[in-house]
């Protein structure tokens, strides 16, 4: 045991002092939350987005009730925060307001929109759509207004649907004939409507996000980037990790050790435990770095450490797998490099996770990154360790899987 610890706590050395690994490990992440931080929540905000009064030019050229719905979604008080609309008669106009950079999206509404939809029970494909003209400078304010946008036509949606089968239930129970249908669908359609105006059945807070705690107005940029960029580099640090045990390998200097009274599991496992240990004192440093410097609210302590404690464990696991079967150091940094930035890509490392399709987040639990942000992202939002024992659960399972698959391969690798 004396021997696996030298061997991890002398990778520890060196890799803390080693420059360009610090600057990889901690100072990239950490300027990058950073840099976050001041560009939409600024310092000293707790909770805010840094998202607010979005200006938006809303265009309704529809006489019905479904323009007056989504142009009275924009004008509720419950969104007065956070945009700021203003009526407009031209759309030309109103994308002129857009290229102008003085609003972030001109929502424009066509005429007949609401009668298109009426048609819609009885005809085929709809004859109008709304317009969201779009600033390409302004991609977050856009990406609100599209999900209150979306949000409305969704409603808008689900009356069409209702209509749809009232109409359907109704002929084929013989209570209405087929040749009326054309006649009864816009009265019906108009009720379905009215009972989705006034009910509001989606209530509109800011901007609501299924599966998130908070809402989005209130979205910790430093919170959810802090943590992200630690998980992402880590992948970074643990693949670098594995990319040096082949290296010593190929160098010689892994047979000069097996030559002397060190048994290959004593070398390997101390290899492998000063990996885990290097990125567990990284993620310990960016969140207390984080914490004090810029804010960020990690959670209770001990459901912090438990949860870097597991996340490191499955980021290891798999670099530990590259490097048993990767064949060379060479490889290892190539297969790293392209997971680490695949799992980063898919599990939201670089856009808030709940703006990726939800396809895309469930295949993404197959990292550690995906399991990592929302245990984090549960405990910043007031969760405790209770909370995210089902993710510590999948990180151990996630970990010890890989290390089993690596046993199967290292001795080939490693003699």
């Amino acid at each position: 045991m004396s021997k696996l610890l030298t061997i991890a706590l002398k990778d520890l050395r060196i890799a803390f002092s080693d420059t360009s690994a610090l600057i990889l490990m901690l100072a990239t992440p950490f300027a990058i939350s950073l840099a976050i931080t001041f560009a939409f929540g600024g310092l000293g905000s707790q909770g805010g987005s840094g998202i607010e009064e979005i200006p938006v030019t809303l265009v309704n050229q529809d006489d019905g009730l479904f323009g007056e719905l989504l142009v009275e979604t924009f004008q509720s008080p419950e969104l007065a925060d956070l945009f700021a609309p203003e009526m407009l008669s031209s759309p030309q106009e109103a994308r002129q307001r857009v290229d102008a950079d003085e609003s972030a999206a001109a929502v424009i509404i066509p005429a007949g929109f609401s009668d298109a939809v009426f048609q819609e029970l009885t005809a085929g494909e709809a004859s109008a759509e709304v317009e969201i003209y779009a600033n390409p400078t302004r991609p977050i304010s856009v990406s609100v207004v599209r999900s209150i946008t979306g949000s409305v036509l969704g409603r808008i949606n689900a009356s069409y649907a209702a209509g749809h089968a009232a109409v359907e239930g109704l002929i084929a129970s013989g209570l209405l004939d087929p040749q009326q249908a054309g006649e009864v669908a816009p009265q019906i359609g108009q009720r379905a409507g009215e009972q989705v105006f006034n009910a509001r059945g989606i209530r509109v807070e800011r901007v609501q996000v299924a599966g998130q705690r908070e809402e989005a107005s209130e979205f910790n940029w430093a919170g959810y980037f802090a943590p992200s960029m630690a998980i992402m580099f880590l992948m970074f640090t643990v693949t670098s990790g594995a990319r040096t045990l082949l290296a010593e390998r190929d160098n010689g200097t892994l047979q000069r050790i097996f030559a002397a009274p060190t048994r290959p599991w004593q070398m390997i496992g101390g290899k492998v435990l000063g990996t885990f240990l290097i990125g567990v004192l990284q993620m310990t440093i960016l969140a207390l770095a984080t914490r004090f410097l810029l804010g960020v609210r990690w959670g209770p302590p001990e459901a912090v450490a438990a949860l870097i404690t597991a996340v490191v464990f499955a980021a290891t696991g798999w670099g530990v797998l590259l490097a048993a079967y990767a064949r060379s150091a060479g490889q290892v940094e190539v297969a790293g490099t392209v997971i680490s930035l695949v799992f980063g890509a898919a599990a939201g490392n670089f856009v808030p996770r709940f703006n990726l399709p939800a396809w895309l987040q469930q295949a993404s639990y197959i990292s550690p990154n995906a399991w990592g942000l929302e245990g984090f992202n549960s405990l910043a939002s007031g969760g405790a360790l209770v909370d995210i024992l089902p993710a510590i659960q999948a990180l151990v399972i996630m970990g010890a899987v890989l290390f089993a698959l690596s046993l199967l391969a290292y001795r080939r690798q490693m003699v």
